[in-house]
């Protein structure tokens, strides 16, 4: 620890700018027991964390053990809950650890089997929480979940929150009748899984009255056809002819959301016998923006 070479003659503030090009794991493997001023140093950096399938539970392990007494500093969070040898990360270090001054959040993939309480409940009361982003393309999330972090993003008490990105299936049917979205909030991404179809119209409608403020809005509507399958032999579409219309949008976005600079529209067809889309090509509607 009083080992001390010309690397050590450099100013914080250039270890400061070297460490901001690292995650959390890099840093403490290669810096942390050098001697007592770098040691100075980590304590006062912000951390990212940054875990990607390639990592191993060995490496969860060691980044989870410096973190003891570093969790205060995380300030943003990417993870793949399912790694190389394990899975269930995102709850193995939100059970561990408390990420008080966590600012951005991103978690892909969660496993069926990752417990979400705490996690969730750690969300709920992150009060400098910036961006919450959650790509789930599967159905792996209960009921429950997609229940409680839809609540939890949308309706967020923190300040500061600009931007939620909730990309797994969920119905926002009833969603407009128990809540309101944070006045914070401007820009938001859902991903709506509704059956039928015709029930789509009111569906983006019951999203729409949430958003006053918004400012960039991005909707992708997904219609399963788990319904005699066996007999459709060629892609058809079948959501509405209302989604084509765009004075309807324009009349829908100028009432919902006067605010809104950006809008995106997708539409998607999924065959429950097939494993990617088998329908039209996702469509986006900007030009009734003005």
């Amino acid at each position: 620890m009083e080992s001390h070479t010309r690397f050590e003659d450099l100013s914080n503030e250039i270890f400061f700018e070297i460490f901001d090009y690292f995650d959390a794991l890099d840093i403490f493997a290669s810096f942390s027991l050098l001697n007592r001023r770098i040691s100075s140093i980590l304590q006062s950096i912000s951390l990212h964390i940054v875990i990607l399938k390639k990592h191993c539970r060995h490496q969860i392990d060691l980044l989870s053990s410096y973190l003891i007494f570093h969790d205060q500093q995380v300030t943003s969070i990417k993870i793949f809950d399912t790694i190389r040898d394990d899975s269930s990360i995102i709850s193995l270090l939100f059970n561990r650890h408390n990420f008080i001054n966590l600012k951005s959040c991103i978690f892909y993939a969660i496993d069926s089997s990752t417990r979400l309480d705490n996690v969730i409940k750690q969300i709920k009361n992150l009060h400098q929480l910036i961006s919450f982003t959650l790509y789930q393309h599967n159905n792996n999330l209960s009921n429950d979940d997609t229940n409680d972090f839809t609540h939890t993003l949308l309706m967020h008490k923190s300040s500061f929150i600009r931007s939620v990105i909730l990309q797994y299936p969920y119905n926002f049917l009833n969603i407009s009748k128990s809540m309101s979205v944070s006045s914070h909030l401007i820009s938001l991404k859902l991903y709506i899984s509704i059956s039928p179809p015709t029930a789509c119209i009111y569906t983006i409608l019951s999203v729409l009255r949430l958003c006053h403020n918004i400012r960039y809005l991005c909707l992708l509507l997904q219609q399963s056809e788990e319904n005699n399958t066996s007999k459709i032999q060629y892609p058809h579409w079948i959501f509405p002819d209302e989604l084509f219309n765009g004075y309807v949008w324009k009349q829908m976005l100028e009432l919902y959301v006067p605010y809104l600079s950006k809008f995106e529209f997708h539409m998607e067809v999924i065959r429950a016998a097939e494993a990617r889309i088998a329908s039209k090509p996702k469509t986006s509607c900007r030009a009734v923006v003005g």
